[in-house]
């Protein structure tokens, strides 16, 4: 029984093959039942029992969404990792860009999401709910420089955040953007701290 690596194109594939030594069972970086194949032309065969779809991009989606669709008829668990399926050049946002959001991305189940926010970060560790935090001003003794402010059990769209934003910062004063070092400090910092703080909970 094999567990299936799905890249976006052959080379990529070939490339993971070749830093993996895939060819060489004694030298080989990964075990002998991965496999790897690519996306549109490789298909599943009987003894592949799970699938991992490394970053499928807008050129990919109907081979993705097959793929996905052969996985869920032959009950083989199927993850999809870092997806960006949908785009404005590839894809667009017209009727056939929303048909396929609306049924086949919006039914995806987001098992890990962080998002950042000029104020502060959008998270997500399933089967945990949706947790908006904020970025803490200077003057506020807080570890990991987060803090936690609402939850939701469903994705919350940009209107959502907007007006949690409102909520918290008032809509007549200052966020976090306000502060005197132009937000809260360098953004890789600013990230690596909340992640500290969101493995901690």
């Amino acid at each position: 029984e094999n567990l299936v690596l799905f890249f976006p194109d052959a080379g990529a594939a070939a490339l993971a093959r070749q830093e993996w030594k895939m060819d060489d069972l004694d030298e080989a970086e990964v075990p002998p039942n991965v496999r790897v194949k690519a996306f549109p032309r490789d298909r599943l065969d009987a003894d592949d029992r799970a699938v991992f779809a490394l970053c499928p991009r807008a050129p990919e989606r109907d081979a993705c969404e097959e793929l996905v669709n052969t996985c869920e008829e032959t009950l083989r668990p199927v993850a999809l990792l870092n997806p960006y399926l949908v785009d404005m050049g590839t894809t667009g946002y017209g009727m056939a860009g929303r048909l396929f959001k609306e049924r086949f991305v919006d039914a995806l189940e987001p098992c890990y999401y962080l998002r950042t926010l000029e104020w502060g970060a959008l998270a997500r560790t399933y089967p945990r709910p949706y947790s908006v935090w904020r970025q803490c001003g200077l003057d506020e003794d807080v570890e990991g420089g987060y803090a936690f402010v609402k939850n939701y059990f469903s994705q919350p769209n940009d209107e959502m955040l907007e007006e949690l934003f409102d909520e918290v910062y008032g809509t007549n004063t200052g966020g976090p953007m306000d502060e005197a070092d132009g937000g809260g400090g360098n953004l890789f910092d600013g990230i690596g701290k909340f992640i500290d703080a969101f493995q901690k909970l």
